[in-house]
């Protein structure tokens, strides 16, 4: 059993309310999307239902300060500018000793790779004034297996820099294929040992936590669509009513199908108990500090027998 799982919660989704009721026992921390942080560093919190109601236990949450819609002009204004930066911390902390949640965990993408300094500087001050106050932050960034300093995706998040200033660093390992691209697998096994493996060059053991996701991308391979995005159940309805199967993807450890639905050929990745296994032993093997799930509800109930014992 990997020594942390936590997970991603999207706020008034109910099969995420529901797995979170069903296996709480087993998620040491839930990350669920309350907060979204604006250009001018104010902030705009959610009302959830499910800590109203009770659904979420406090001592557990860590809320996800997010920039919407991964809003580059946003998230590149925030970091440098030094007066957003301080209205965020103020207001940020003000929340935190309101809501008295023990810390934060901060996911500001579309960053552009010239402004990787000032992420890291925002990163930084954002961390002492934090500790300061006794909270603790996580930084989420995206993976990557080699210091690609010009990568409009990946570029401006600097690991050796973050993992030295962060309390915790949760890499993102999922769309190694993503919905504008061509179809192949959300997170193969291969990528991962590879993310791992500049990771742990770069951050301390003791703050890496790897996240997973628990989706299928569907790709129409006859049309420019984007592919859509899935559960597993939703997958499995798609296996019966097209009378296909699931085929497993030797070279990437990871599941696939193909069916066919009005005339259009379909190929569709996903993740599935088999899959995250094998991506929670690298886990293991490496200690690294534990697992997030990307997305609670979307999951194969499968995953959870590999954290009962």
């Amino acid at each position: 059993m990997v020594p942390g799982i936590s997970a991603f919660h999207h706020t008034g989704i109910q099969s995420s309310i529901d797995t979170i009721k069903k296996h709480n026992k087993l998620l040491n921390k839930i990350i669920p999307d309350l907060v979204t942080v604006m250009a001018d560093g104010s902030i705009k919190v959610k009302k959830s239902q499910e800590l109203l109601q009770g659904y979420l236990d406090k001592e557990k949450i860590i809320p996800l300060v997010q920039n919407f819609n991964n809003d580059s002009s946003v998230a590149n204004n925030l970091i440098t500018d030094g007066k957003a930066t301080d209205v965020f911390i103020f207001n940020i902390i003000d929340y935190l000793d309101q809501e008295k949640y023990s810390g934060l965990c901060i996911d500001i993408k579309g960053i552009k790779h010239e402004f990787k300094e000032h992420f890291n500087d925002f990163i930084k001050k954002a961390v002492l004034e934090l500790n300061t106050k006794g909270y603790s932050l996580s930084v989420v960034i995206p993976a990557k297996a080699e210091n690609n300093h010009d990568s409009t995706w990946s570029g401006a998040y600097d690991f050796k820099s973050l993992g030295k200033a962060a309390n915790n660093i949760i890499i993102m390992s999922t769309d190694f294929h993503w919905p504008g691209g061509t179809p192949g697998p959300i997170a193969p096994l291969f990528w991962v040992q590879d993310v791992i493996d500049y990771a742990i060059l770069e951050i301390p053991l003791e703050k890496i936590y790897f996240s997973f996701g628990l989706y299928g991308y569907d790709w129409s391979l006859s049309t420019e669509e984007k592919a859509r995005e899935l559960g597993y159940m939703e997958i499995c309805e798609i296996v019966e009513k097209y009378n296909t199967r699931i085929e497993w993807d030797q070279e990437s450890e990871s599941p696939y199908i193909r069916y066919k639905s009005n005339g259009h050929e379909h190929e569709l990745w996903f993740e599935n108990k088999r899959s995250i296994e094998k991506k929670i032993y690298l886990v293991n093997e490496f200690h690294l500090q534990g697992i997030v799930f990307w997305k609670l509800g979307q999951e194969d109930p499968g995953i959870w027998d590999l954290f009962s014992f």
